[in-house]
């Protein structure tokens, strides 16, 4: 898959890239490789430049996209992934759970 155009303007300079990967097998037997980019943004009314996250929020945050990416693609078959894929079910499932680290 290629990035769009408004999917590449979300890297910019001063919020970090957090990027996860995975092997998941699904239950057609199909062994699917995922990758999930994440980016952290300013809360409301910040004032400072960066919004960098600790070592250790980027560590729970790539283990939560882990976790969803899994739970995902493993309980359905390879038709019903891309089936969610294309809504972007699984992003913004991850974008909810990891809103609140």
């Amino acid at each position: 898959m290629d990035f769009t155009t408004d999917k590449l303007s979300l890297v910019r300079k001063w919020h970090p890239l957090i990027e996860a990967h995975v092997d998941v097998k699904t239950t057609g037997n199909f062994t699917l490789r995922m990758c999930c980019i994440g980016f952290t943004k300013k809360r409301d009314r910040q004032v400072k430049r960066t919004c960098y996250a600790q070592s250790s929020q980027t560590r729970q945050i790539r283990r939560k996209m882990v976790e969803i990416m899994v739970n995902q693609a493993s309980s359905c078959d390879l038709k019903e992934f891309v089936a969610k894929l294309i809504p972007e079910v699984i992003g913004k499932e991850i974008e909810k759970a990891t809103s609140s680290i």
